[in-house]
């Protein structure tokens, strides 16, 4: 993703002030490269990531026990966006993917691990974690996108994706509120509204949103989630002094809205 997404976002208004000490880090794991690998440690966003290609939940959870007592030592206290799950979901099949499980083992597998990763934090007083939820993904657009001469075979897997991600989703949402964490959800871009008779409204899936290759969000998207995600570290690492700056963070929502 390109680095002005994250440099352009702007310093952090005057009147806020840290909820932490200035070096407080967020820390963002993901498994595919949304954001660039290295340090993004400046006065105006303290940002660090630790992102591995094509990682499982599992993997991202070590990285977190090898790394975080020598993150806390640079940051004093930190708090972890750990965002993972797609990987875990699928498998690969020479350069094509196929679901891994089309039963809910892998939700059950991936619950687990978020478990261990909330016992590594609870050991260190200085760390906090909340989960990202899981985007939609597109088996046969992936599939497509690498030459499969009928990705259309793979529609069923897309749907039991989509059912699989739902589940996850929901367990995430229980463990943030468990955490008294807000959910940064990421998979509500790939829902949209259809209005029905006597003014109720139907949400249809949207799998082409992920433009690229069913998998990897193009670069409107990227734009929409690095904002969302950016917006909430503000929730988390600053206290609000003044109610007009966050109208302003909240108006700063309604525009990421207004790109779909």
């Amino acid at each position: 993703m390109p680095m002005e997404y994250i440099g352009f976002q702007g310093p952090r208004p005057a009147t806020i002030s840290s909820w932490l000490p200035t070096q407080n880090c967020n820390l963002s794991l993901r498994q595919q490269r949304l954001y660039p690998t290295e340090q993004l440690l400046t006065k105006e966003f303290p940002l660090e990531t630790w992102c591995k290609s094509g990682a499982t939940t599992e993997v991202l959870v070590n990285l977190i026990k090898t790394r975080i007592a020598k993150a806390i030592k640079r940051h004093h206290h930190i708090i972890i966006y750990l965002w993972s799950g797609t990987c875990d979901l699928t498998t690969k099949e020479g350069k094509y993917i196929k679901l891994k499980f089309h039963n809910n083992r892998a939700i059950k597998i991936i619950e687990d691990q978020y478990k261990r990763a909330i016992s590594i934090i609870d050991s260190y007083q200085h760390a906090e974690i909340k989960f990202i939820d899981c985007p939609l993904i597109s088996i046969s657009n992936w599939n497509k996108s690498k030459g499969h001469k009928r990705p259309e075979t793979y529609k069923v897997e897309d749907f039991l994706a989509t059912k699989q991600i739902q589940e996850l989703n929901g367990k995430i949402y229980e463990l943030n509120r468990r955490l008294n964490k807000t959910s940064v959800k990421i998979s509500k871009y790939f829902f949209r509204g259809r209005k029905r008779r006597k003014g109720q409204t139907r949400k249809s899936v949207n799998l082409s949103i992920n433009n690229k290759d069913g998998i990897h969000p193009g670069r409107l998207l990227s734009l929409a989630i690095t904002k969302n995600i950016l917006l909430d570290t503000y929730t988390e690492c600053f206290t609000i002094d003044q109610e007009s700056e966050f109208i302003q963070i909240r108006v700063e929502q309604e525009e990421l809205n207004s790109l779909f």
